[in-house]
């Protein structure tokens, strides 16, 4: 099973740049084959899109929507905790939602996590590889 940052929705479903064909393939795969993200990506392509216009949010929305196989997990204690040791293992390379996310993605028993983070990349987790789009 797969997990991915937000930034692999932003490009999948809100860009057009070099990372927007590889990210919907990835997340073309997630619905395929399985899934999983914090509801905290859910929150933050939303936010996104309200800041825009009210039309982007409902866009967003309705594409969200559309998921069925991906799941958008809600931040447990667990996760919570694991996000914490994960911030102080690795500083402030894995603080707030990104440890939030990856937390999510350890918890869940995703073996993958997609993203675009370079920060992010640098991390070298023993159960999760953190793949680059």
């Amino acid at each position: 099973m797969i997990s991915y940052d937000t930034n692999v929705l932003i490009y999948a479903f809100e860009s057009d740049n070099q990372w927007s064909a590889a990210a919907r393939k990835i997340v073309e795969v997630g619905e395929r084959e399985g899934a999983v993200l914090s509801v905290l990506a859910w929150q933050e392509i939303l936010a996104g899109a309200a800041l825009r216009s009210t039309e982007a949010e409902a866009k967003q929305r309705a594409i969200l929507d559309q998921f069925m196989i991906t799941r958008f997990v809600p931040v447990t204690e667990a996760i919570a905790n694991k996000a914490v040791a994960l911030t102080r293992r690795f500083g402030r390379k894995a603080k707030g939602y990104d440890a939030i996310l990856l937390a999510t993605a350890i918890e869940q028993g995703a073996d993958t996590f997609w993203t675009n983070d370079k920060i992010l990349l640098e991390l070298k987790l023993p159960n999760l590889n953190i793949r680059s789009l």
